[in-house]
């Protein structure tokens, strides 16, 4: 792997053996660089507001690459982020992305960061033999006096998830995104690990529990049998999962790289009430770590579960970015159905150097903020149980507004599950002011309707849709909020509306008001002026007349491409001085409508006499 791949550390195996000078999995750079011939063969692309989600764009069609952002589901997925992923041959990077870059469509261009996993192993847990000293160390059992869970939904965007022992049942229909296809079997073990800590069956008289007894886990498989995978990947596994009606996702990866997909993809799942959450990473350090840094992501930090849970373990990220701990090491199931525990006897790990022979890694293998994300994932099914109306910021709310003050290498301290299940949350609507335009305007195109004077009083606001006629027609979930009014080709009045909802799920419908959309062009035509091909001098006056239902706000005069005259009063007279232009002129004239409808005359052309 070259340095401008992307890691998802999800263990620490590898981290352990980096820290110790040895190179035992490739290393990412922070941030790209080095030639395009060297990048990998996918760029994300953006497009610009007003830009239809499924425009064929012609650069791609010049280059012959018309098909080259993926099948129909890989398309839908991003374009609900108004972007692509485009697969594009290697020695052809560079003339792609400068066609991509002077598309009139494309708002950025952006090569695809690659991610790598680091290698991890399971491990194997038992209550009553204390082989889960962290689900006590989160207060989880106390909390299971209260609820055991119900069928929460919680995506697990990562290699896979299988069906063996305590998962069993437990495993909904998922789709596979590093195939495209829909068998989301764990080739590779880490999906599994974590899926295991959120969901695994208690109290059967074998394995392991999870913290939601109930819960259903929605595999989305991201990343490859190598635990190697794309942002736009993962950015399509999060809205999926979305879509799906997950109620919680859950990210054991992450890196220093961002881009605006993956950061586009947790907002989209933001706005639809889910909770995000994410390892912080394994590097012990301050530095940021995507996509746990991104706003409202739930960021999980590791515990040292050996010495009791509450000091930072040593390879656990930290800083006022991360929101809150939990046990780091951790039991969990394999993909071969395999339990494991902090022991010599189970899921133990040694790494050599290969150079010299020297031994650089004894110890545990199931370490890493990864399964420190999981618990956490679970514990919020568990607020989710217990208080079915709670959107995503109120499950974040009650997590981080109950977490025990423990520490301060995290923003709010150690997750307490039993606490997190009595907080209460938001129940006041948010406020507005209005919203422009103003009513009665008249509209065409793609129009933003924006929200003006939005409040809240608890967590901010989350989304606004608008509706049009009565039906819902589009939406915002990034602020400053302005979902598109649509017009097309109607004409006519439309009645607008638009429902804002806060974090916690509250809502306000603000007045409807009334356009005129008008999409019509209006008329315009030349009454008196010099006939086509003439040799002019002097002044030259040219007669127009326009007209359009909506009203004409302004007629102008074009010379070679320049407006050099402009007429606001019917009986349109404009005119323009034949010695300040070329030797051969082009005119044209042109008529704008009150809603800002264009139409322009044919071109004649003058010669200097």
């Amino acid at each position: 792997m070259n340095s401008t791949r992307r890691r998802i550390v999800t263990g620490l195996a590898a981290v352990t053996a980096m820290a110790a000078g040895v190179i035992l999995a490739p290393v990412a750079g922070a941030a790209v660089t080095g030639s395009i011939q060297a990048l990998p063969s996918r760029l994300l692309v953006g497009l610009r507001a007003g830009v239809a989600a499924d425009v064929t764009l012609p650069s791609l069609q010049r280059l012959g690459l018309p098909t080259a952002d993926g099948d129909t589901t890989a398309r839908r997925l991003l374009g609900e982020i108004r972007a692509k992923a485009i697969e594009v041959p290697s020695g052809r990077l560079s003339a792609v992305t400068a066609a991509l870059k002077a598309d009139p469509n494309v708002e950025y261009v952006q090569v695809d960061p690659r991610v790598k996993k680091s290698d991890v192993t399971p491990n194997d847990p038992w209550i009553a033999q204390n082989r889960q000293p962290e689900l006590a160390q989160m207060n989880v059992p106390a909390a299971w006096d209260t609820t055991t869970g119900s069928a929460i939904t919680v995506a697990v965007v990562d290699t896979g998830v299988n069906t063996y022992g305590d998962l069993a049942g437990k495993v909904l229909p998922g789709y596979d995104f590093a195939n495209g296809d829909s068998n989301t079997w764990d080739d590779e073990g880490h999906g599994t690990m974590v899926s295991s800590l959120i969901a695994a069956t208690p109290n059967n008289g074998k394995g392991m529990a999870g913290v939601c007894a109930q819960c259903k886990i929605l595999p989305v498989k991201a990343l490859d049998r190598n635990g190697d995978g794309f942002h736009s990947d993962i950015a399509k596994g999060i809205i999926y999962a979305a879509q799906k009606g997950a109620k919680i996702i859950n990210l054991s990866l992450g890196g220093t790289a961002t881009s605006a997909v993956l950061k586009d993809a947790v907002a989209y799942a933001n706005g639809k009430g889910v909770l995000v959450v994410a390892a912080a990473g394994n590097e012990s350090t301050t530095r940021w770590s995507y996509p746990a840094a991104y706003a409202d992501v739930l960021a999980v930090g590791a515990t040292d579960t050996r010495t009791g849970g509450t000091a930072r373990t040593w390879f656990s990220n930290y800083g006022n970015w991360v929101d809150v701990a939990a046990p780091g090491i951790t039991a969990a199931m394999k993909n071969n159905g395999v339990y494991c525990w902090d022991s010599r006897q189970s899921c133990w790990v040694k790494e050599y150097d290969p150079r010299t022979g020297a031994l650089v890694y004894d110890d545990y293998a199931v370490q890493g903020t990864s399964f420190s994300a999981p618990l956490v994932a679970g514990v919020a099914a568990l607020v989710a149980s217990q208080h079915p109306t709670y959107s995503g910021g109120s499950l974040r709310y009650a997590i981080i507004s109950s977490a025990r003050k423990d520490n301060n290498w995290t923003q709010y301290g150690t997750v307490d599950a039993a606490a997190a299940l009595t907080r209460g949350t938001d129940t006041k609507s948010p406020t507005a002011t209005g919203f422009t335009p103003a009513a009665n305007a008249k509209v065409r195109g793609n129009v933003a309707i924006t929200p003006t004077g939005l409040t809240d009083d608890w967590f901010g606001i989350r989304n606004v849709n608008l509706y049009v006629d009565g039906k819902w027609h589009s939406w915002d979930y990034v602020a400053p909020f302005a979902p598109v009014l649509k017009t097309g080709s109607r004409n006519g009045v439309v009645k607008v509306q638009l429902l804002v909802y806060d974090k916690a799920g509250n809502h306000v419908w603000l007045p409807a008001r009334w356009y005129t959309a008008d999409n019509l062009a209006p008329t315009v035509s030349i009454t008196k002026a010099p006939a086509n091909k003439a040799r002019v001098k002097g002044t030259v006056k040219v007669y127009a007349k326009a007209a359009d239902k909506s009203g004409i706000s302004k007629v102008e005069l074009i010379v070679n491409g320049k407006v050099v005259a402009k007429d606001t009063t019917a009986g349109y007279v404009l005119s323009f001085k034949v010695a300040s232009q070329k030797k051969t002129m082009k005119v044209r004239i042109r008529a704008y409508d009150k809603a800002g409808n264009v139409k322009y005359t044919t071109i004649r052309t003058y010669y200097r006499s």
